[in-house]
């Protein structure tokens, strides 16, 4: 009877000193997959990029979502963008963001500009809306800032240099005459 609660203690306390060495994960566990950046354009062939049977690829939600947001029907472009399945491609946060703030809503609008923006810094586009968001907000200095940024990225003879170049020079011309 001794003898076979020694053995019980011994198997526990080697069981326990297992338990303690081993790593925090078990050998049966599923290893974590890396998720791919389908907004890159040398990951758009991989499998995880491709949309499944029936499903609407990120492309052409980004596309849809873009072309409404052009006609000025905003309601339904962000009703798009929000379709997609990737949360965290800064084409469709930048999209969240432009239809956000055209829909009037322009400080919900800045957290998506952010985030695309953390994703692709050179996002020159998604600088430019947020420039306009800065104007929108009367903070000049933050959308001249943006300017700066796109100037560094692009130059000055860029789409979204002129684009914000022209907000800020209507904005200064509209605050000069009202004041």
């Amino acid at each position: 009877m001794i003898a076979l609660r020694a053995l019980f203690v011994a198997i526990g306390s080697a069981a326990v000193a297992l338990a303690l060495a081993a790593p925090a994960s078990a050998d049966f566990d599923a290893p974590v997959k890396k998720k791919v950046d389908c907004s890159k354009p040398e990951n758009k062939s991989k499998p995880a990029c491709k949309p499944k049977h029936g499903e609407v690829s990120i492309d052409e939600i980004y596309n849809a979502g873009y072309w409404k947001a052009r006609q000025g029907q905003y309601a339904e472009a962000l009703a798009i963008f929000q379709m997609a399945t990737d949360e965290d491609d800064p084409r469709i946060l930048t999209g969240i963001g432009l239809t956000t703030r055209k829909l009037g809503n322009v400080d919900a609008a800045l957290p998506y500009y952010a985030r695309a923006l953390a994703r692709a810094p050179n996002m020159v586009l998604t600088r430019a809306y947020l420039g306009e968001a800065h104007i929108q907000k009367g903070n000049l200095p933050a959308a001249v800032a943006e300017l700066g940024e796109i100037a560094n990225r692009c130059g000055t003879d860029c789409e979204a240099y002129a684009q914000l170049s022209q907000t800020i020079a209507t904005y200064k011309a509209t605050a000069a005459t009202k004041g």
